[in-house]
């Protein structure tokens, strides 16, 4: 409800409104200073008059009374009346659909971190991919032994590993070792 319309606050105080106008109607009237002073207001009469009850003189019977109400009610016939329909704002909508929002926005931060997590282990596999080194065997003239290069792209180191020496840790020990076994 966004416009003050004491016909809306007389229904809530008669008990006319259920479900959802119910509480949009009682929202409006605990938050709208205009609508919370009309209710007070149409709520104090209404205990004052049933406080005092009104002993009214007919001058006519009860059933020429009723008569002339029932002629009245046939006179308008099918006329109908409208009732301003209140509307949900963004903010009521919200409020009443907060499990649905909340799952919404989980679902979308579980999306989005799924697809990160993916995107960075498929560039790893790519970066993996673009390091692998490349080995080949090789053939060397003596005997007993199979040279392994070792190239990794973009890094311009080659290892070679000769696979059938005996191993020292002194390098010009192994270069002894690799020019005697090779003669």
């Amino acid at each position: 409800m966004k416009h003050h319309n004491t016909e809306q606050v007389t229904a809530l105080l008669d008990g006319q409104l259920t479900g959802v106008r119910r509480w949009l109607v009682q929202r409006h009237v605990n938050r709208c200073v205009l609508c919370a002073n009309e209710y007070r207001h149409q709520h104090h009469v209404r205990e004052m008059l049933k406080d005092n009850p009104l002993n009214v003189e007919m001058s006519d019977s009860a059933d020429f009374f009723w008569s002339q109400v029932k002629r009245g009610i046939e006179a308008a016939g099918n006329q109908t009346e409208r009732i301003p329909v209140p509307h949900l704002s963004m903010t009521d909508w919200l409020g009443q659909h907060i499990l649905a929002v909340a799952s919404a926005t989980a679902t979308v931060i579980v999306i989005v971190g799924a697809v990160f997590v993916l995107q960075e282990r498929r560039r790893e596999q790519l970066v993996f991919a673009h390091y692998v080194p490349q080995v080949e065997h090789v053939s060397t003239m003596m005997p007993n032994t199979v040279a392994t290069p070792y190239k990794v792209p973009d890094s311009g180191v080659s290892v070679i590993w000769v696979s059938g020496l005996p191993w020292s840790s002194d390098m010009q020990e192994m270069q002894t070792t690799f020019a005697d076994s090779g003669s």
